[in-house]
């Protein structure tokens, strides 16, 4: 096993001169692309599908907007810009000959050369590929579609089957294995991995887990709970390690599909810092990937030359980011002094307000009526931030809300993100405006993967907007 438990900051940068295939520290200048949720490369690495949000009139909420979740595409290359349509999760075949998104509607649009060719029937959008046929779910069914034609591949137990959005199931990378995760009511839940092609399930984590990811190749996946973690690999082999042997609790995907661990710096704009996650691999090579503290989904390309994630702009507002990798070491390269990271520091600073949006996320509910928060819809994984400067005063499982984190802030206001899926702070820690504290989750009474954002002031709601 390499050396997990290394400090980031222990091991110098080395200015050698030498292209380091991790070291992601150039911003690119790709077309201006506001209010992404989420994002995926085709496997050549040439086009960004990606997910964001556009304001359109609405006499259903009190705010006059609602945020609407559109998909698009950009070409890296030239920096052409396709609109698709209404959707909110966007993933691509093993080769790139396709694309397919999930529409609110409970089917999946499936894309050739950018001209929708088919649609199917799923009862959940965690559908994955196997090459160039996409497997999704529908009911008790893993099902089947290629070239328009579509067929049963497999069934799994039908007291199993995952049920949305009570349940969540995602496919692996490569599209062989599965994850059923079934949440209940009393803060408990029942993880399983199967066989894509039987359909056959095992149970799978202990009662500690909480959270649950596939790497972006193959079929790894991480089991995490609030103080430790694991890696299975596609034959089941399992390797563990303490939280504590990290030195902070966020993790990422490398292009290759390794595991990085550590700290991750808040997001006040966003790019204007780097971190330095070591990787947890079998090598000896101590390996360490140094990314800007972006928010969203936060991925490497597949070839390993890009990583993308969202700054802010504002408190409420995003930017797609781009940074080339495998630059060569320089010491010393520090993003305070960058202008762009300053002047968009500048403008949160001069907004009224103190709160920031807790996710890179769209807004779904507003508080009006009986709801006492914000619903911000974000994938699950993604990481919630603090709002502001302040004291974690309150984790662990809520009824209805499920797992929560809320922060003391000043003046007797306090802050709660419920639905979490993994808390990254414990009671008593102090946090600073912008700090990854949690990742989105779907526990207790959701709609699907979101955050209810909620505020008290005293003891009394209050809007998170206005704070």
């Amino acid at each position: 096993m390499g050396s997990f438990g290394r400090q980031a900051d222990e091991r110098p940068v080395i200015d050698d001169g030498t292209p380091d295939p991790l070291n992601c520290t150039v911003r690119a200048t790709p077309p201006q692309i506001d209010n992404v949720v989420n994002a995926a490369w085709r496997p050549d690495s040439a086009v960004l599908a990606y997910v964001h949000t556009l304001n359109i009139a609405s006499k259903k909420t009190v705010t006059g907007y609602e945020e609407d979740q559109r998909v698009a595409t950009l070409n890296v290359a030239t920096g052409k810009i396709r609109e698709l349509g209404h959707g909110s999760k966007v993933s691509w075949s093993a080769t790139g000959a396709l694309m397919a998104y999930w529409d609110d509607d409970g089917s999946i649009h499936i894309l050739l050369s950018g001209e929708i060719v088919a649609e199917v029937d799923a009862s959940e959008p965690g559908f994955g590929w196997i090459g160039d046929q996409l497997v999704y779910w529908k009911n008790d069914e893993i099902r089947v579609w290629t070239l328009g034609v579509k067929w049963t591949l497999a069934h799994v137990d039908p007291a199993l089957a995952p049920v949305y959005p009570y349940d969540d199931a995602y496919f692996s990378a490569d599209g062989t294995q599965f994850t059923i995760t079934r949440y209940s009511y009393d803060g408990t839940s029942r993880r399983y991995v199967g066989v894509t092609a039987t359909g056959a399930m095992a149970p799978i984590g202990d009662g500690n887990t909480t959270f649950m990811e596939w790497s972006p190749r193959g079929a790894t996946l991480l089991l995490r709970s609030a103080t430790a973690l694991s890696l299975r690999a596609a034959d089941g082999t399992v390797r563990n390690a303490p939280l504590a042997a990290f030195r902070g609790p966020v993790h990422g995907w490398t292009a290759d599909g390794r595991l990085f661990v550590g700290t991750m710096a808040p997001t006040i704009p966003g790019g204007n810092t780097f971190d330095r996650f070591p990787v947890w691999d079998d090598s000896e090579d101590d390996s360490i990937a140094t990314i800007p503290n972006l928010l969203g989904t936060r991925a490497f390309s597949p070839d390993g030359h890009w990583f993308e994630g969202v700054s802010r702009t504002g408190l409420y507002t995003t930017q797609l980011e781009l940074y080339r990798c495998g630059v060569a070491n320089v010491a010393g390269i520090d993003l305070r002094s960058d202008p762009v990271s300053r002047s968009r520091a500048q403008k949160i600073a001069s907004e009224g307000n103190r709160f920031v949006r807790p996710v890179a996320g769209a807004f779904t509910q507003f508080l009006q009526g009986s709801h006492t928060g914000i619903d911000v819809a974000a994938p699950v994984g993604s990481i919630l931030v603090a709002s502001d400067d302040g004291v974690v005063d309150a984790t662990g499982w809520v009824p209805v809300g499920g797992y929560r984190v809320c922060v003391m802030h000043a003046g007797g206001l306090e802050s709660c993100d419920y639905h979490t899926s993994l808390p990254l702070v414990a009671i008593g820690d102090h946090v600073t405006r912008g700090q990854p504290v949690a990742l989105v989750g779907m526990t207790g009474l959701t709609t699907g993967p979101h955050v209810h954002w909620e505020a008290k002031l005293n003891g009394r709601i209050v809007n998170p907007l206005d704070q």
